[in-house]
């Protein structure tokens, strides 16, 4: 068989585009990130209020960046399926949420001690499942676009209720600290509470079932029936937030 009827040049072209626009986004994706580094390392560090507010601002407009910069990259990946809607209809679009970021934290440590000294068990015992749940956390910081980034959150909001019922109490939070970025204005906060870790996986979820919504093509019937349900699902995630942050106010 002739391997130029499965090559399509005009394809080729435009896959190379799209390479040489992925490596200039990343770029730009991380620098970004260097600078939202310095900018928290100095809202943590300055005691001067005004300056906490200019860099709160300056946050913000990383924040709006590095979002835009990562759906931008989000569509260069997805870009097969968009070329396949052949759709010329004009429909309003949705407005998506976007997701929360958090930094990368290590369950492993503490873990391990409470199973030595609280169940009186050989720590190295559940070293694959720590290590799966270590893995399932930094998985989880940056899922999919589609069902399967809703199931690897979903997973990992199920594995908390687990953690807080065998390894939380009132007088015991391991000493981690749970640390996500404002999904509006890029503000960091950090919280021991592993509420405000469930709440946060929990306002993912639903901000993604958004972004599943926005993306259906909402011309045919199929593809508004899909949205509606994307954002039905969304919205049932509302409700359930304040309850998991409890009369607290834990902010998100």
């Amino acid at each position: 068989m002739s391997l130029s009827r499965g090559c399509d040049s005009l394809a080729q072209t435009q896959r190379t585009r799209l390479q040489h626009r992925r490596a200039r986004i990343n770029q730009q994706i991380n620098k970004e990130m260097r600078m939202r580094t310095g900018a928290e390392n100095l809202f943590r560090a300055t005691r001067n209020h005004k300056v906490k507010e200019t860099v709160a601002l300056e946050l913000s407009y990383v924040n709006s960046n590095l979002q835009l910069l990562k759906e931008e990259l989000e569509e260069l990946n997805s870009c097969v399926e968009v070329y396949q809607n052949d759709s010329d209809s004009v429909s309003v679009p949705m407005i998506p949420l976007g997701l929360k970021e958090t930094k990368e934290l290590d369950w492993a440590s503490p873990l391990k001690a409470v199973i030595k000294d609280h169940y009186n068990e050989e720590e190295d015992s559940y070293k694959e499942e720590l290590k799966a749940l270590v893995d399932l956390r930094q998985a989880m910081r940056a899922p999919s676009r589609n069902k399967a980034g809703l199931e690897l959150l979903t997973e990992y909001y199920s594995q908390l209720h687990f953690l807080d019922n065998r390894f939380f109490s009132p007088s015991n939070n391991l000493g981690l600290f749970f640390h996500w970025y404002d999904s509006l204005t890029g503000v960091p906060s950090h919280q021991r509470a592993l509420a405000f870790e469930k709440g946060s996986v929990l306002f993912n979820i639903g901000a993604l079932h958004t972004q599943i919504a926005a993306r259906q093509d909402r011309t045919t019937l199929q593809g508004v029936d899909c949205a509606i349900e994307a954002f039905q699902k969304a919205s049932g995630t509302a409700p359930i937030l304040p309850f998991h942050l409890g009369e607290g106010g834990l902010v998100l």
